[in-house]
């Protein structure tokens, strides 16, 4: 064999293991960009208070379940009983879904999920419809109200196991849960319709902390992949170098033998830098994690402040109104027997 042809050979076999690794290390990549890595395993949700339908979303027969709920909403005369039905049929889709991630039923759980969020947004809309007409709808906006909030609490539970495209779908779910609650809101009376936009104010802010720190933890989680892949690559080139000096010194080819340790020497120069700089990105990312989860610390503290301030100065005022009230009375006894003496003396 040539000098040429085996230097050739030499430099196919190391650029070969370092396409593979890379190669590897993509289709990772794109297991956790596509949620491929979450099972259902990883997935669930607490008891609902709601029972499933009759079909679950995994049978073919399915389209009867959703044939038979269109039925009952064309028998609703009024946009109140057609709120009220959604709101059932919402609840009969959360429960489905804990049945479906259960039975590690991915596709069958998106259509569970996306029921969720389309009943209660149509929920919403019959009760602004209601309104529309002039109906005193009350009780009814804080029913649905109250619902989904309990529906955003549980899908909590789950984006925070999800990973990738499921966690996509649970967050996509979530802004649809948020536009129905904010449009049923509109219905509700003012004080409570003030307590619920604060109460949304904040989740919102804790949303998008909790989002910084889950980005800042799959930076890691990706960094770390990157490393890992890109050491085995490393290691592999660098085998693939030694061998080729120790085949060059078997074959007593001194030529071959330095041009080899040359291009081990050249690997391991550029792999010591890329260490080094992998390890200072890998750092920064500790930070951003570290940063993100101080932040949302913090925020929680905030609240947990501002709310007992708020406690304290409704207490402080009901406090001062009593206090009022007692120095009125006091001032009323004082100015009385100020009166009686003075016509006492007259």
């Amino acid at each position: 064999m040539s000098k040429r042809l085996y230097v050739f050979l030499s430099l196919a076999l190391t650029s070969l293991l370092i396409l593979v690794s890379v190669g590897k290390a993509n289709a990772n990549h794109q297991a956790q960009v596509l949620g491929d890595s979450t099972t259902s395993a990883d997935l669930s949700i607490p008891p609902t208070t709601e029972g499933p339908g009759l079909i679950l979303p995994d049978s073919p027969l399915f389209f009867l379940d959703q044939l038979k709920q269109n039925f009952r909403l064309l028998l609703a005369f009024t946009p109140e009983t057609r709120a009220k039905i959604y709101k059932d049929i919402a609840g009969e889709r959360i429960a489905e879904l804990r049945f479906m991630l259960a039975k590690n039923n991915l596709n069958a759980a998106k259509v569970a999920l996306d029921g969720v969020a389309s009943n209660l947004k149509n929920a919403s809309a019959q009760v602004s419809q209601a309104k529309l007409t002039g109906r005193n709808v009350d009780t009814l906006a804080k029913t649905i109200n109250d619902d989904i909030k309990a529906k955003q609490e549980t899908l909590d539970i789950l984006e925070n196991q999800a990973t990738g495209e499921v966690k996509s779908q649970v967050t996509s779910a979530q802004e649809s849960l948020l536009k129905a609650k904010a449009e049923v809101e509109d219905s509700l009376q003012e004080q409570e319709l003030k307590n619920e936009i604060k109460s949304d104010l904040i989740r919102k802010a804790e949303r998008k902390v909790d989002n910084a720190s889950d980005s800042a933890r799959e930076l890691q989680r990706d960094l770390d992949e990157l490393n890992k892949e890109v050491g085995e690559a490393s290691k592999n080139s660098l085998n693939a170098r030694e061998k080729a000096i120790k085949k060059a010194i078997e074959e007593k080819n001194e030529a071959l033998k330095k041009v080899e340790e040359k291009l081990l020497e050249a690997e391991q120069k550029k792999q010591g830098k890329l260490l080094e700089v992998q390890g200072k990105v890998s750092e920064q990312a500790k930070e951003a994690i570290k940063k993100a989860q101080e932040a949302a610390i913090g925020f929680r503290q905030a609240v947990q402040n501002v709310t007992q301030i708020q406690s304290g100065s409704q207490g402080n005022s009901s406090q001062g109104s009593n206090t009022s009230g007692s120095s009125n009375s006091n001032s009323g006894k004082s100015g009385g027997e100020s009166n009686s003496g003075k016509s006492g003396k007259d």
